[in-house]
């Protein structure tokens, strides 16, 4: 283990169901529903017809958590993601956000190349792994 990583606590975060992340995606419903239906008032009824299969499978896709059962974990400068006991090594990019209320992650997973996001909100993981993780993105950049 290099000297830079010696005294840096391992951080074991594992990402749980977001009351505020329902709330928003109920939120996005609502909101489109309404869209929707000013649309039909004005007269635009094909038009709903058809942007609401399209809405409809789109809401669908979203309505699942994909952060929820995932473990963000870092150990000796290198961070895994792990679901199921599958484990990926992921690093992590620059656009990388941390806000009081929710935790934006750019990651890249090294074994395919691929990029993804994650997002992590106040109340998906315990307050002292989320500072926790805040910490080790300050140190990091």
């Amino acid at each position: 283990m290099s000297t830079r990583y010696c005294s840096s606590p391992t951080l074991h975060l594992r990402i749980g169901k977001s009351r505020l992340r329902t709330t928003l995606y109920a939120t996005l419903c609502l909101v489109v529903a309404v869209a929707l239906w000013l649309l039909y008032v004005r007269g635009y009824g094909s038009l709903v017809l058809v942007l609401s299969v399209l809405v409809t499978t789109l809401l669908w896709h979203l309505r699942k958590d994909p952060m929820a059962g995932l473990e963000l974990r870092w150990r000796q400068g290198t961070w895994t993601l792990e679901r199921d006991g599958v484990q990926q090594v992921i690093t992590l990019g620059k656009r990388s956000i941390s806000t009081p209320w929710v935790i934006y992650l750019a990651i890249t997973d090294l074994s395919v190349g691929r990029s993804g996001h994650l997002w992590l909100y106040v109340d998906s993981a315990s307050g002292q792994q989320l500072r926790g993780l805040r910490a080790r993105l300050t140190l990091q950049h």
